[in-house]
């Protein structure tokens, strides 16, 4: 016995129906220009003839509803374009795992094979340039003598401390100084760290994970190496 309205020579012609219902049902609440249309005709039908609509008000109503139309249509299209710039962050992000980059930063983190290596910039001359490093207590645990300096200067710890002792692998904090005009001055400066990870925030775009520092903006990095 055949059931009405599924082919009998399709049995899976009512997949093809209930998609169909699904797209009238998602248009359902969906007023597009046809229907607006219908209804300004019978509201011109159904007016009062002692007070008719102005062709003014009618041609305003017009403009207003294709007004609307157009922004909702315009913010799809935006919608659209950032979710296409999102996979395109993703994609071009993938490529930066396991690449080092160049971020501000005073803190990096120290390994046994790599040490932990930044860059200064000297913004004013100096003759006796040097780095300060800090454990986790906030004491300084090695002084490096950079000497003479001037606009960026890359530097290198190799892990030991002041007395030659090999101090554990982790996070620690720099500083760099020298004298300028007779007073000891602070320079600004920057991390090498290793890229483990990356992701994507509604907020910030392309987040990059820092191995054994924490996340960082894509923005901030200065330098892809």
């Amino acid at each position: 016995m055949a059931v009405s309205g599924i082919n009998d020579n399709n049995p899976y012609a009512f997949l093809n129906s209930t998609s169909s219902t699904e797209e009238k049902n998602k248009d359902a609440g969906t007023l597009g220009m046809e229907d607006f249309m219908s209804l300004m005709t019978t509201q011109l039908k159904y007016q009062d003839p002692m007070n008719p609509m102005e062709n003014g008000d009618f041609l305003g109503q017009i403009a207003s509803f294709a007004q609307v139309t157009g922004l909702s249509d315009l913010q799809d299209s935006f919608s659209t374009f950032a979710n296409s710039m999102q996979s395109n962050q993703a994609l071009q992000g993938s490529s930066l795992v396991g690449r080092t980059v160049l971020i501000p930063s005073s803190i990096g983190n120290l390994t046994a094979t790599d040490g932990l290596s930044g860059r200064i910039n000297v913004a004013d001359p100096v003759t006796d340039l040097k780095v300060k490093i800090y454990d986790e207590a906030g004491v300084v645990v090695r002084t490096i003598d950079m000497g003479a300096a001037s606009g960026y200067t890359d530097f290198t710890w190799d892990g030991f401390d002041d007395n030659g002792e090999a101090l554990p692998e982790g996070v620690y904090q720099f500083k760099a100084s020298g004298t300028v005009d007779g007073s000891n001055t602070a320079f600004a400066t920057g991390v090498l760290a290793q890229v483990s990870s990356v992701s994507i925030s509604s907020t910030d775009g392309l987040i990059v994970n820092l191995a054994g520092i924490g996340s960082a903006s894509f923005s901030e990095v200065v330098e892809i190496l």
